[in-house]
């Protein structure tokens, strides 16, 4: 866009140019002989008195219109300073708000970059909460709850020897289970009946893993 505008200056200067040269080439041509007197000598005297009004007229128009040509050129080529300036200052505009454009996608990269880590323990952590949820189905509900209302009329040795030989068979999951059915006094006595008071705080754990169809 601004070498199109220095092309029509420098085009419009070409022009004036051109034109003051023509009208000052015609201004300075000489003038043409005049006609050489009658034999009376009357006529003579009246012509070359006359002879040099139209020429002085001439050169007169020819100045007023290389002076509004001047003007013309002068005001276009003003236009056409002012539209450069400001394509300039749009320009200055567009590059600072390319600039800040890419200041902040290397922030937000550099950001990306260091969520990357945080992130992936994140997820990490929650597929390994995920897989370790204990869930119990709905099919499986009605059985529990009856199982759970055996253990509650038990007592609490032989209760919490049952619950004991199914986490040693592998069934913690279960115990579990059967405890969320039982009341929280009945599971209580379960839990403090038992001797490996480990598995008593492993199995009270796992109650926060629980998850129940509905």
């Amino acid at each position: 866009m601004k070498s199109k505008l220095r092309i029509i200056i420098v085009v419009a200067l070409a022009g004036l140019a051109f034109a003051g040269s023509y009208l000052i080439s015609a201004w300075m041509a000489p003038a043409p002989a005049p006609e050489t007197a009658d034999a009376d000598g009357g006529d003579g005297d009246s012509s070359l008195a006359s002879a040099p009004l139209p020429e002085m007229a001439s050169v007169s128009v020819k100045e007023r219109e290389l002076d509004e040509l001047i003007r013309e050129v002068r005001a276009k080529t003003d236009v056409c300073k002012k539209r450069e300036d400001e394509l300039d200052k749009r320009e200055q505009r567009l590059a600072l708000a390319g600039e800040e454009l890419r200041r902040q996608a290397q922030e937000l990269e550099a950001l990306r970059v260091e969520l990357v880590a945080p992130l992936t323990r994140m997820r990490e952590a929650m597929a390994e909460l995920e897989n370790t949820r204990i869930r119990i189905a709905e099919s499986e509900q009605v059985n529990l709850k009856r199982i759970a209302s055996v253990c509650e009329k038990m007592d609490a040795a032989s209760g919490s020897e049952m619950l004991v030989r199914m986490c040693a068979n592998n069934q913690e999951d279960d115990a579990v289970k059967i405890l969320r059915y039982m009341t929280e006094r009945g599971a209580g006595k379960l839990l403090s009946e038992m001797t490996d008071k480990e598995l008593a705080a492993r199995l009270c754990g796992k109650f926060k893993r629980l998850e129940e169809a509905s």
